[in-house]
C-alpha cells in the first residue's frame, strides 16, 4: 500500500510514495495551567475469520446475530457510520442441527439440517403445507417469536430432494443433507428446535489474527468489543502497523467501564500515548440502559467515522443519551484530559456530550507538535497525507526526475493544499523540493513548509468590563 513512512535520508528499495512528518513549529511554549468503520467482535452468528460488510443496523441479526459484539456494531451505526467491516473472532464451536423424519409408521431420518455457522442461537423449524398453494409445502425458521426465513418446496413423493434443493438455493441460515429417501414425505413439525450448537472459543490471539484480515481494507476507524487491555494492546499494534507500513492512516478506539478505578483508567489511557488511539473513559445513559466501555467506544468510533475530517468532536452531543455514566468532578475532567482520556459530560440540555475531542497523545516526540493531541487535527493531517499519496501514486514512473517532473509533483500537491484551505481544513502550506536533499537517480525528496492545519474555537475567554455609572471627566 502507498504511504509507508521513511526516515530522513533513507532510500527505499521499492518504488512508492513515502511520507514522514516533523515538528516545524519549534519547541512547545510552556504556559499555565464521514465513513467506514471496522470492528472485531465476538458474535453468535456469521462466518469465523472473514471480513463481512454490514451496511445497515437491519443487517445485524442476519449477519452477526446478537450479543455484545453485534451491540457494539449497532453503536457504531448509531454514531453515524455508513458501513462497518466486521470480523467475527474465534475458533471451533459447532452448528446446531435437526434431523427430519418421513411419515412412515416406523419413521426414517431423511434430511439433516445444520446451521451455516457455529452458534448458540435458539432457532426453531416448522414444516407444514403451504397456506397459499396446495401443491407446495413450506419451511419456517423462527428465533423466539420473530420469523427469520420462509422457504417453499414441492409436495409429493420426493420431498427430501425438494427441501434440500430449496435450502441449498435460498437459505441464509441453513445447509441441508439428504440422509435417505424414506417414503418420500417429510413429517410435519411445529417449532422444533435445532440443537447441539456451541459457541466458538475466543482468545486474545484470535483478535490479533482478525486484525490481519483487515490490512487490505479501507476504513477510517477500528474498534473491538473487548475491554481486555491485552486485546487493546493488539489493536494498537495493528493501528501502528497500518500507519508505518502504508496500509492506512486509521484511528483505533478502545474503552473501559467505570468499574475500573479512575486512577487505573488514567494510567491506562496515558500508557497508549498515541495520536491514533482514542481511549474512552466513561459512558452515557440511554432510555434502554447505560452504555460504557466497549459500547461507548463503539459510539465514539461511529461519530469519528461519520464526521468530516475538519470537524471537531468537542461537545458533540450523543444522540439518544439522557445522562452520563461515571460523571466526573471538574478536577477529574482536567485530570482525564491531561491523561489523554476522552470522556462524556452533560450539556445544558441534559444530553451527554463528548467533553473534549482528544486522543491519548500526552507526551510529544521531537518530530511531533501539539496538534497531534487532537482528533480533528490528526484526521486533517491524515487526510492531507492520504490525498497527496493516493493522488501521486498512479504517476510513479511516468515523470522524468528533472525540473519539469518535480514541478508536476509540486503543482499537484499544492493544488491539494489549496483545496483543503478552501474546505477549512488548512490555513496555509506549500510543497517544495527539499533543498537539503538534492534529487538523485530515481529518487526525489520534497518538503511541506508553512503547513498549518486549523483547529476549532473550543475555548473562549471573555473579558466583561462593567461599570456602575458612566465615567466623568
Amino acid at each position: 500500500m502507498p504511504g509507508e513512512t521513511f526516515i530522513l535520508g533513507e532510500q527505499k528499495v521499492r518504488p512508492d510514495v513515502y511520507v514522514r512528518w516533523h515538528n516545524a513549529g519549534g519547541a512547545r511554549v510552556v504556559t499555565g495551567t464521514v465513513g467506514v468503520a471496522a470492528a472485531v467482535v465476538k458474535a453468535n452468528w456469521g462466518p469465523l475469520g472473514e471480513v463481512i460488510a454490514v451496511e445497515t443496523p437491519g443487517d445485524l441479526s442476519r449477519k452477526l446475530g446478537s450479543g455484545n459484539g453485534p451491540d457494539c456494531v449497532r453503536e457504531i451505526f448509531s454514531g453515524g457510520a455508513s458501513t462497518v467491516l466486521t470480523v467475527r473472532v474465534g475458533s471451533g464451536g459447532s452448528p446446531a442441527q435437526l434431523e427430519l423424519e418421513d411419515t412412515a409408521a416406523t419413521p426414517v431420518k431423511v434430511v439433516r439440517l445444520l446451521t451455516k455457522y457455529p452458534t448458540t442461537r435458539t432457532i426453531t423449524a416448522t414444516i407444514r403445507d403451504s397456506l397459499e398453494d396446495p401443491a407446495m409445502r413450506e419451511l419456517l425458521l423462527h428465533e423466539n417469536t420473530r420469523q427469520l426465513e420462509r422457504l417453499t418446496f414441492g409436495k409429493g413423493t420426493n420431498e427430501p430432494d425438494q427441501i434440500v434443493a430449496a435450502i441449498t438455493a435460498n437459505s441464509q441460515y441453513l445447509t441441508a443433507t439428504k440422509l435417505a429417501d424414506g417414503n418420500g414425505e417429510i413429517d410435519t413439525l411445529l417449532d422444533e428446535s435445532l440443537t447441539g450448537g456451541a459457541a466458538p472459543t475466543v482468545t486474545g490471539e484470535d483478535y490479533a489474527d482478525a486484525f490481519v484480515l483487515l490490512e487490505r481494507k479501507f476504513f477510517d476507524v477500528v474498534v473491538v468489543d473487548s475491554e481486555d487491555v491485552g486485546v487493546h494492546a493488539s489493536l494498537q499494534s495493528f493501528v501502528k502497523r497500518m500507519l508505518s507500513e502504508g496500509g492506512g492512516r486509521i484511528i483505533g478506539v478502545v474503552g473501559e467501564p467505570t468499574s475500573i478505578p479512575f486512577a487505573t483508567r488514567k494510567t491506562n489511557a496515558r500508557s497508549y500515548n498515541d495520536f491514533a488511539i482514542v481511549y474512552v473513559g466513561n459512558g452515557f445513559e440511554t432510555t434502554t440502559g447505560p452504555l460504557e466501555g466497549a459500547k461507548a467506544a463503539a459510539r465514539v468510533a461511529g461519530v469519528i467515522a461519520s464526521s468530516a475530517y475538519n470537524a471537531s468532536l468537542t461537545h458533540v452531543p450523543i444522540t439518544g443519551s439522557i445522562g452520563v455514566v461515571g460523571e466526573l468532578t471538574n478536577t477529574q475532567y482536567k485530570e482525564a484530559i491531561q491523561s489523554g482520556m476522552l470522556t462524556f459530560s452533560l450539556n445544558p440540555d441534559g444530553l451527554a456530550q463528548i467533553d473534549y475531542g482528544i486522543n491519548t497523545k500526552v507526551t510529544l516526540l521531537a518530530d511531533e507538535d501539539e496538534g497531534w493531541k487532537k482528533i480533528r487535527r490528526t484526521r486533517t493531517r491524515f487526510e492531507l497525507i492520504d490525498r497527496v499519496v493516493l493522488t501521486l501514486h498512479p504517476y510513479l514512473g511516468k515523470w522524468n526526475n528533472n525540473e519539469d517532473g518535480r514541478a508536476f509533483v509540486v503543482t499537484i500537491a499544492n493544488g491539494i493544499i489549496q483545496t483543503m484551505i478552501r474546505e477549512g481544513g488548512l490555513e496555509s502550506g506549500q510543497l517544495i523540493v527539499d533543498p537539503a536533499n538534492p534529487p538523485q537517480g530515481d529518487s526525489a525528496w520534497f518538503q511541506f513548509t508553512d503547513l498549518v492545519d486549523l483547529d476549532s474555537i473550543e475555548k473562549l475567554y471573555m473579558d466583561f468590563g462593567f461599570q456602575f455609572s458612566p465615567q466623568t471627566a
